[in-house]
């Protein structure tokens, strides 16, 4: 049975460093041996930006990316769209 890993909306809060260590070891444990899905509005070149080091953001986006398929989506947020229409 295949299992995986979902983290929903990485950096929509901001991250302190034992909260970069406890994700970057999370990911280095599930590399190659599990799938993660990972959803977030940030674009990969931003990532630094709510890791606050890049140190740290370049072996977690590599190990992501590395045997990945990447889906970029676009739109609108639906809860502003329904909040607007009423």
């Amino acid at each position: 049975m295949l299992r995986s890993t979902l983290i929903d909306e990485l950096g929509d809060l901001p991250m302190n460093r034992q909260g970069l260590y406890n994700l970057f070891q999370l990911i280095n444990g599930l590399y190659e041996y599990r799938s993660v899905i990972l959803t977030t509005n940030k674009d990969f070149t931003n990532w630094g930006e709510f890791f606050r080091d890049e140190n740290v953001a370049v072996p977690i986006v590599d190990r992501l990316i590395h045997h990945s398929h990447v889906f970029m989506l676009g739109g609108e947020n639906d809860r502003l769209k329904q909040k607007i229409g009423n």
